[in-house]
This record gives C-alpha cells, sequence and structure tokens, in this order.
C-alpha cells in the first residue's frame, strides 16, 4: 500500500494540538423583586432629598438606576410632588481675596 493509497496515515504523522472546552452552566436571572408602593416611595423620597444621588441610592438597595428614574418620573408626572422652583432663602456669598507678598516672603 502506497501513500495516495492511504492518505489518513499521512494526516495521522503530524502534531496536532487540540484545545478542551469546557461549559459553565448559566447563572439563571434574578427574579424581579416586587417592591411595595410604600417602599418605592421612601427610596424616591431619598433620591429626591438634599444631597440624594440617584445612582447611588439605586444601588444601596440592588435596584438599577434606570428603574429608580423611571419611579421619579412617574412620580413628577402624577403632580404629587414638583422639583424645587425657587431660589434657596439663603443664597450663597462669595468674597474675592488678594494674597499679598510682603518682603520678608521675597529676600531669599
Amino acid at each position: 500500500m502506497n501513500h495516495a493509497e492511504n492518505p489518513v496515515s499521512d494526516s495521522m504523522s503530524h502534531h496536532r494540538t487540540f484545545e478542551i472546552l469546557t461549559a459553565e452552566p448559566v447563572p439563571s436571572r434574578r427574579k424581579p423583586r416586587h417592591r411595595s408602593d410604600e417602599e418605592k416611595a421612601r427610596l424616591v423620597a431619598e433620591a429626591f432629598s438634599p444631597g440624594g444621588n440617584v445612582s447611588a441610592v439605586a444601588h444601596s438597595e440592588g435596584l438599577d438606576p434606570s428603574q429608580l428614574y423611571a419611579w421619579r418620573r412617574k412620580v413628577l408626572s402624577s403632580g404629587m410632588v414638583a422639583p424645587l422652583t425657587e431660589a434657596a432663602s439663603n443664597p450663597a456669598k462669595f468674597t474675592r481675596f488678594s494674597s499679598f507678598a510682603t518682603s520678608r516672603n521675597l529676600a531669599p
């Protein structure tokens, strides 16, 4: 039997590398958590509070920020609350000052 008659023997003599793939189970999707209206109201109020940060509030509760933004939009559109439109009763005041160099600071 010559080489032309048995091509398989030639391919078997070459070094081959194989990659072994392993499969891991896909984690199951998290079930949606149903929050009570009171809990939603608390989270929205916390997000609306002075210094409140929607993303920080959402992440602290294991909630996607887009969901909290949606609840905020719903509350605003309902007319139950309104964003602050009045100027602060005690506006911030700024002072300008200059620093003067003395002859003592200029000496080498």
